[in-house]
C-alpha cells in the first residue's frame, strides 16, 4: 500500500484483517492521525476551536459553513485551500486497527518500480538515505487524485473541451448550483472542491451538494 492517508491505511487494515500480509509505504516522516472527538469541551475551547464536520478550528468551520463564500474567493486562493487543507491522515477510530498490526514504513517515497518474476518490486527511500527493496503480489497506490476533466473517459471526447475550467487548474468551473458551463451537467465530490473548497472532498459535503443540485433541477422543472 502506497500512501499515508485514510484510503491507504484503512485498505491495509482491511486486507490484514482478511488474512493478507499488508505493508504501508509512507512518503512523510510520520503518519498523522485525527484526534479522538471530545463530546463535552469547555466553553473556552469551543470558542477558540469551534467544531466542524472536518475537525475543530475557525478555518475549517468557515469552509464548512460557507462553501458559496469560498466560491467567491480568487481561484488561486481556492486552489491553495484545496491543496493545503487537511492533508493525508488516518481517522482516530482506525488507529488501533493499524498500529501494532500492520507494518507501516515512513520516509519511503517510491524511487523505482518494476516486475520481477511475476511480482512487483519497489525501491523506496529518501535522497541520501538507505534504499529499501520491497516485493509484493499486488500494489495499491492510494496517493490521491489529480483533478482533471480530460481524464473523465465516460464523458464524450467532444464534450470535455467545452467545459470551462477553474483558472490555473484542470478542474471544472462551476456555478453556485454545481452546474458546469454546459447546461445540465453537474459535478460534485473532489471535482467540485476547486470551486467550493475542501468540504466537497468529503462525505460531509454531500448535504450541501445534494441541496444545491436538487434546488437547481427543481427550478428548471418548475420553469417548463
Amino acid at each position: 500500500m502506497i500512501g499515508g492517508g485514510q484510503s491507504a491505511l484503512e485498505s491495509a487494515a482491511l486486507l490484514q484483517e482478511a488474512g493478507a500480509q499488508a505493508e504501508v509505504l509512507v512518503r512523510a516522516e510520520k503518519v498523522r492521525w485525527g484526534g479522538t472527538p471530545v463530546p463535552h469541551r469547555p466553553l473556552a475551547q469551543r470558542i477558540a476551536h469551534p467544531a466542524s464536520p472536518l475537525g475543530p478550528g475557525w478555518a475549517l468551520t468557515g469552509v464548512c459553513t460557507a462553501p458559496q463564500a469560498v466560491r467567491a474567493l480568487p481561484a488561486t486562493v481556492r486552489l491553495w485551500l484545496v491543496g493545503r487543507a487537511l492533508g493525508p491522515s488516518g481517522a482516530w477510530w482506525l488507529r488501533e486497527r493499524v498500529e501494532g498490526r500492520v507494518a507501516v514504513h515512513t520516509r519511503r517515497p517510491v524511487r523505482h518500480a518494476d516486475f520481477d518474476n511475476g511480482t512487483v518490486r519497489l525501491v523506496t527511500g529518501t535522497d541520501g538515505a538507505k534504499q529499501h527493496e520491497t516485493k509484493a503480489d499486488h500494489v495499491l497506490a492510494a496517493t490521491g487524485y489529480r483533478i482533471d476533466v480530460d481524464t473523465l473517459s465516460f464523458l464524450s471526447p467532444a464534450l470535455r473541451p467545452a467545459i470551462a475550467r477553474v483558472p490555473g487548474s484542470a478542474a471544472p468551473a462551476l456555478f453556485a448550483s454545481l452546474e458546469a458551463s454546459i447546461p445540465g451537467l453537474y459535478f460534485t465530490g473532489s471535482l467540485a472542491a476547486p470551486t467550493f473548497g475542501p468540504l466537497l472532498r468529503f462525505v460531509a459535503g454531500s448535504h450541501f451538494a445534494a441541496r444545491a443540485i436538487t434546488a437547481s433541477r427543481a427550478r428548471r422543472h418548475a420553469a417548463r
